[in-house]
């Protein structure tokens, strides 16, 4: 087997500190905040993307996303930047989830507005449960958790040689990277990091399973 314990079993190895869980939920709530400014206002909505597209850019650049077919992003949000910079740099079908009611209704709006909805879909999804047959490439947003349950889902059940991309706050990744360990069948191609903001910035793993 490639992994040595069942995800139910090895969630526990993985647990974040107390001084982590408080750092995820103020970052989360800080994107949340600009994610809802950025429906509401098209000048911040510019600003916002004007501030994040080229950290994106060179993550699918690097990644080389350009030839994904169908992507899954897991924690699209309500203003699904991520998704719609897809859509520009890729030719391929591009489907969001997030677990949220309000942001998938938000994220909707925002496609249905831009015109995008030939290529992009927002469902509403969990990222421990959704079925990911379907897709090549599968980027998991910094928002997504429970984090450990959401990798041991798409370690476990994504087909071989899927893509995927997992986006983590420098002070946040050492459970990810002994989850990222643990699964024998998931290799490390690579790891960048992002600095869109003086003060703020994340790692993003560019990671395969094996056949």
């Amino acid at each position: 087997m490639a992994n040595k314990k069942k995800s139910g079993e090895n969630n526990k190895d993985y647990n974040y500190s107390v001084l982590d869980v408080y750092r995820i939920k103020s970052s989360n709530m800080i994107w949340y905040v600009l994610d809802f400014l950025s429906c509401k206002f098209n000048r911040f909505a510019k600003k916002y993307q004007n501030s994040l597209e080229n950290e994106y850019k060179r993550e699918s650049e690097i990644f080389k996303l350009e030839n994904s077919k169908k992507i899954l992003h897991i924690g699209c949000g309500a203003y699904p930047l991520s998704a719609m910079l897809l859509y520009e740099l890729n030719g391929g079908k591009i489907v969001g989830i997030d677990n949220n009611t309000k942001f998938v209704r938000f994220a909707k709006s925002v496609i249905d507005k831009r015109k995008f909805t030939d290529r992009i879909e927002i469902k509403h999804g969990d990222g421990e449960t959704f079925p990911l047959d379907d897709f090549d490439t599968i980027i998991i947003s910094g928002c997504s958790v429970p984090r450990i349950k959401v990798l041991s889902h798409i370690f476990e059940t994504a087909k071989p040689n899927t893509k995927i991309i997992v986006r983590e706050l420098y002070c946040q990744n050492r459970p990810v990277e002994k989850m990222i360990n643990h699964f024998k069948n998931i290799n490390v191609i690579k790891k960048i990091d992002n600095h869109p903001y003086p003060t703020a910035g994340w790692e993003s793993f560019c990671l395969q399973k094996k056949k």
